[in-house]
């Protein structure tokens, strides 16, 4: 966790990884008596398992307990359900916390539950349609994507409440936390389950960065895809996170629809599980209906005593990793601006790919983002001369190349080289993610002053 010891959730997650998890109540009914179950195939007793967030944690757990010092680790429950028997899955549930017991906010909980089950059966969907080898354990990355936030809820954060009332007004689930907790509760997850030593999907689909890998991608967007979906469809992602599962599948976005209808008249047969109402198997064809986004913007306030440190930590800074992740944070809650990303110069100096991004893992077409630097237009200015740029104000957004446009929506951001010594590192990119929200000079100015705080001034 050494990039993540200085990070406002270290601590957090240090103590949530420690938590006795509860299992949905459904669960213990269903493996009450292991005799019942002994002549289900282990693909279905997975199933039911992985109804249950907290269930399966347990099950990955104590099968991985059993296993240490083995290199081969368990990463798919129906492995985990064949390593410790029925009988040991029956003492796993006796001894497990019921959620309506322990968990103050316990209808919010199963309500997550549900989107992380319907996200676990989107990723199984498409793994199949892209003959993945071991689709369980892409189910079960999709199924633990929010475990920070489950964390949070069973851990009776005060701030959750918060947080649950931002998204009951379907704004971005990462923005809501930045506002809410002051972090992002993916990055939470992400530092639970290094923490918690989980299977390595588990660990990697947390990153936004390994979005350019096909199988984290695929539970990224199946987790975000699955969150649309209980909102009916009607957020501000639109149908950006259909478009990437269905070029992960090879298929038309409207055949992809219908297969998700599918796969939710699969999940309204456990509804019940989560004390809700059977979803409309219609809602993933609603988002092109042409109605207008639901979209709250959540800006974050400047905060000076975070710049003025982060300044002070980033000029004694001698790791460059570090230097460059804190460089993000800084820019992020010191200057309020929502999506910051840092985008490496490839070593030919003919491309700039995204490396390092905050605001991003709910768009996870930043993270595999690349540019050729011959396709910059103006943008190249900063590159080279190292001044930065106020798009929207000094130059206008009209020059931004399409793919650029496309990516942010066309909004005002800041621009910006970072060097370490006579290195050029990158470029980059920060704003506020809409039109609704507006730069300000005094951002624009701590925006320079962390770049050079952050950088090796390049000479000449």
């Amino acid at each position: 966790m050494s990039q993540d010891e200085d990070a406002p959730y270290s601590e957090q997650a240090r103590i949530l990884s420690g938590l006795d998890w509860p299992i949905l109540e459904a669960s213990a009914t269903t493996f009450a008596d292991p005799d019942a179950l002994a002549t289900r195939p282990l693909r279905e007793l997975a199933q039911y398992a992985e109804r249950d967030p907290g269930l399966a944690l347990r099950l990955i757990q104590q099968a991985n307990r059993s296993r240490r010092g083995l290199r081969q680790e368990v990463h798919a429950l129906a492995d985990a359900i064949g390593m410790l028997g029925l009988q040991g899955v029956r003492r796993i549930v006796q001894e497990a916390p019921r959620v309506a017991d322990v968990v103050r906010k316990a209808q919010a909980y199963r309500d997550l539950a549900a989107q992380s089950r319907l996200a676990a059966l989107i990723a199984a969907e498409v793994a199949g349609l892209r003959h993945d080898s071991e689709p369980g354990e892409v189910a079960l990355a999709a199924l633990l994507n929010q475990l920070g936030f489950l964390a949070l809820l069973i851990g009776d954060e005060p701030r959750a409440d918060r947080l649950l009332a931002m998204l009951e007004l379907n704004a971005l689930p990462d923005e809501a936390s930045y506002v809410a907790l002051g972090y992002a509760t993916d990055d939470l997850s992400r530092a639970m389950t290094e923490q918690m030593e989980l299977p390595e999907l588990l660990i990697g689909t947390q990153r936004a960065v390994n979005a350019m890998h096909p199988r984290a991608l695929e539970v990224m967007a199946s987790s975000a895809l699955a969150w649309q979906i209980l909102c009916g469809m009607d957020t501000v992602r639109g149908d950006r996170d259909l478009q990437l599962l269905a070029r992960l599948a090879g298929q038309n976005e409207k055949v992809l629809v219908d297969r998700l209808g599918a796969v939710i008249e699969r999940f309204n047969q456990d509804a019940t599980v989560y004390r809700r109402s059977p979803l409309d198997p219609g809602i993933p064809g609603r988002v092109w209906v042409g109605a207008p986004r639901h979209q709250t913007p959540l800006g974050l306030l400047p905060r000076r005593d975070i710049l003025d440190e982060g300044l002070t930590a980033l000029r004694a800074e001698g790791d460059r990793v570090r230097r460059i992740r804190r460089m993000l944070r800084v820019m992020q809650f010191g200057l309020g601006l929502n999506r910051v990303v840092f985008a490496r110069l490839a070593r030919d100096g003919e491309s700039l790919r995204a490396e390092h991004l905050v605001g991003t893992l709910h768009e996870p077409e930043f993270s595999h983002f690349v540019i050729p630097v011959a396709a910059l237009g103006r943008l190249a200015g900063a590159l080279e001369n190292g001044r930065p740029q106020w798009w929207g104000r000094d130059v206008p957004l009209a020059d931004l190349p399409a793919d650029v446009r496309q990516l942010t929506g066309g909004v005002s951001g800041f621009v910006g080289r970072l060097c370490d010594g006579e290195q050029v590192l990158g470029m980059v990119y920060a704003d506020r993610r809409t039109r609704d929200l507006e730069l300000t000079p005094a951002a624009f100015e701590g925006f320079c002053q962390v770049l050079e705080a952050a950088s090796r001034p390049k000479v000449g």
